[in-house]
């Protein structure tokens, strides 16, 4: 290989890296939910933020087994606390593959069924 064509693959390369960082940057980070255990009673989702840092634009990816679960968008909705979607939820997810976009500041989320959310199937994240 000559050395202009290792300069160029080079250049090829660091290229496609700065590409990479800053579709990132554009596009947010995309967190799946719950990790292996998907949004589910038996994950421990109040723990699941831990150690990440959220920002406006990142992407929260709902799996879940559909006829089953669903998600229930509150954004800054004091129903969080209490498990209630009512009176006025924002959106609510139900394909059983939900990508939601986080916007700037406190975004709240519920199964529609109460008794999923008493036991802890309730996720809380806060967005730069």
């Amino acid at each position: 290989m000559s050395i202009g064509m290792s300069k160029l693959l080079v250049i090829g390369i660091s290229l496609f890296v700065c590409l990479l960082l800053q579709c990132e940057e554009i596009y947010g980070k995309e967190y799946l939910v719950g990790d292996e255990k998907r949004w589910n009673p038996d994950t421990n989702l109040s723990s699941w933020p831990e150690g990440k840092k959220f920002k406006a634009g990142d992407v929260l990816n709902f799996q879940y087994t559909s006829h089953l679960f669903d998600v229930v968008a509150l954004g800054n909705y004091p129903g969080y606390e209490a498990c209630d979607p009512y009176p006025v939820p924002k959106k609510i997810y139900s394909s059983g593959n939900d990508y939601v976009v986080l916007e700037k500041g406190t975004n709240s989320f519920v199964p529609f069924d109460v008794s999923y959310c008493k036991r802890g199937m309730k996720l809380q994240v806060e967005a730069e």
